[in-house]
């Protein structure tokens, strides 16, 4: 059987290789430095719900503290319940639940979400409409932009540890931004900021931040 990204992303993947690749290269800090603005941007009020979608190991802790969701009913989803066992270390109390965003079993409304470099692993359309159909006032998304020489998501020139070597035989799909924003406006969801963040190998961390459509 073919190996596939949900199998690398359930399975195959160990916290400790993802989390150094992913500081070597910058994108760690980067992007919980994305989220720490999400958050300030969007204000959310005492005891508003905020969805972290794929939120994986909470590396984002290293950079970021996990004050700034301090009175918010946070929710740390992930596919991965080994990855959010690490975010637990790190964020003692966080609410964390297992959960696949192209076949959710959330439920409810939230006042904000965000999602960081998820759309490249799963079928980003089903993501999407999961995360629309959860109706945030607030939704962020990180997005990676390559120079226009590489083709693959994962830096043909990186020596990946361990685990990560998995990434030789099955690929993340780069999303391209303006697709993403399509889709998202048939579901009522308008872009208001983009906000890049360069990080190693010439790669962007794109920031793409929308509010939900008065009806």
């Amino acid at each position: 059987m073919p190996l596939t990204l949900r199998h690398v992303w359930t399975t195959a993947l160990r916290p400790a290789d993802y989390e150094a690749h992913m500081a070597a290269i910058g994108q760690a800090e980067a992007n919980a430095r994305h989220v720490a603005d999400f958050l300030k941007r969007c204000q959310p009020h005492v005891g508003a719900r905020v969805l972290v979608a794929g939120a994986g190991t909470g590396q984002m802790f290293d950079s970021i503290a996990p004050a700034l969701f301090e009175g918010l009913r946070a929710v740390f989803a992930d596919i991965n319940p080994e990855f959010l066992a690490c975010l637990r270390a790190r964020f003692p109390g966080a609410v964390c639940v297992a959960d696949d965003l192209e076949r959710s079993a959330l439920r409810g409304t939230f006042h904000a979400a965000c999602a960081v470099l998820v759309l490249e692993h799963i079928d980003w359309r089903k993501g999407l409409d999961t995360l629309a159909g959860l109706a945030p006032q607030w939704l962020f998304l990180v997005v990676q932009q390559n120079p226009v020489e590489m083709a693959t998501a994962v830096s043909p020139t990186r020596r990946l540890p361990g685990s990560m070597e998995v990434f030789a035989e099955v690929h993340p799909q780069l999303r391209d931004a303006d697709e993403v924003i399509g889709h998202l406006a048939l579901r009522g969801y308008d872009l208001i900021e983009r906000r890049p963040r360069p990080v190693a190998d010439g790669k962007t961390m794109l920031g793409l931040l929308f509010t939900r459509r008065a009806e």
